[in-house]
């Protein structure tokens, strides 16, 4: 007697796709000298239609964009009313680095004026300033003030113990500094995107239809520097490639062609980010006809 299963297979045929490779270094940089904001023009379409869904499916992020773009810190000697300026070239900094190039500029300012600074290891995450002025007084200020401490300016008052004035007082750093270029980046493109019926949304105040989100995270838990800061995406040049699977499906009208295509980067704040030129993208958009 013969078997006969209940069981029938069904044959699936997997839908036929096309990619659209996007480059940001292919744009015209006489017109768009940075990748936040470009075109792409062609004469002829990019894509001609005959499919349902277009999906992000590989983006590479080549980040040369330094992550502190500069610095000033005013220290101002009340004894004698002169005042130093130090100013923080721009450049890729970890925590620890931007604590140890200012309190070492602060260290080769001030030995005339009888302070001396010095820098150590605090309760982790953080770095203990250690200040001895004998009878000096002096005032800090400047946006560095503010990233390192927290506060928009110190005095000697400020450092503990404050008296008497001739003894070492000390104090720490923020807990948390975040030197992170963005906390995320919307790749953008309204064209992609119009055809949509359902719309993104999000809890920013400035919500917009994306492509892709960056997140300025590692998929594993950051090294930290020698006080305990973590070493976040964007402290260093990267390049790195992600995959997105699934990738969001975007619905697109089979008799609408792909034209001309504007791209533009986004950070977490709402504004086009502040990159340099070498700063790129590549992208693979994955059309299907289902």
């Amino acid at each position: 007697m013969e078997f006969v299963p209940n069981e029938k297979a069904t044959p699936i045929r997997y839908p036929s796709i096309a990619n659209l490779m996007v480059d940001s270094d292919d744009r015209d940089k006489n017109v768009y000298p940075l990748s936040n904001d470009f075109q792409i023009n062609k004469k002829n379409s990019l894509l001609n239609g005959f499919f349902t869904r277009i999906g992000a499916t590989e983006v590479v992020l080549e980040w040369n964009t330094v992550n502190v773009p500069g610095g000033s810190l005013s220290l101002n000697y009340t004894t004698n009313t002169t005042f130093d300026n130090i100013v923080i070239p721009p450049g890729f900094y970890t925590v620890a680095e931007l604590i140890n190039y200012t309190i070492g500029r602060l260290q080769r300012l001030t030995p005339d004026n009888g302070i001396t600074w010095e820098v150590g290891n605090g309760v982790e995450p953080g770095a203990v300033v250690t200040v001895t002025t004998g009878p000096n007084t002096f005032d800090l200020e400047g946006n560095l003030v503010e990233l390192l401490f927290g506060v928009p300016n110190l005095s000697r008052a400020d450092f503990v113990p404050a008296v008497p004035v001739e003894d070492p007082a000390s104090r720490s750093t923020v807990e948390a500094i975040d030197l992170r270029p963005a906390r995320y980046l919307d790749i953008v493109c309204n064209q992609l995107t119009n055809n949509q019926s359902v719309k993104d949304s999000s809890t920013a105040p400035i919500v917009r239809d994306v492509l892709v989100r960056w997140y300025f995270d590692y998929d594993n838990q950051s090294p930290t520097d020698e006080y305990g800061y973590p070493i976040l995406m964007g402290y260093t040049p990267f390049y790195i490639r992600r995959l997105y699977n699934p990738p969001k499906q975007i619905q697109w009208q089979t008799n609408v062609p792909i034209g001309n295509l504007s791209f533009q980067l986004y950070t977490n704040d709402g504004a086009l980010a502040q990159i340099d030129p070498a700063t790129n993208y590549l992208m693979t958009l994955q059309v299907s006809e289902i």
